[in-house]
């Protein structure tokens, strides 16, 4: 059985300068090789990686996998507006 890697538990996080804030970062290739930048702005995230878990990613507060449903939808106020078979004329 293959091991799991560090890669596939766990997400890279570092310090943003433009955000000012810790950030979720991802790998872009230039012509300079590979750099990390933030999800958010964009910018070059100068500082190495810190590794965490998907618990303390959404600590963090950002969302893993699928939106949680907290109520709402057809027949229960929430206004879904999502055109199903009961709101159409």
């Amino acid at each position: 059985m293959r091991e799991t890697s560090r890669m596939e538990n766990s997400f890279p996080t570092a310090h943003c300068a433009a955000c000012a804030r810790i950030v979720l970062t991802c790998v872009d290739f230039d012509e300079l090789g590979e750099r990390r930048r933030c999800v958010h702005c964009d910018g070059v995230v100068e500082s190495d990686p810190h590794w965490i878990g998907a618990t303390e990613l959404e600590a963090a507060g950002y969302q893993i996998g699928a939106p949680r449903r907290t109520g709402g939808g057809c027949g229960s106020g929430g206004g879904c507006g999502g055109g199903c078979a009961t709101r159409r004329s």
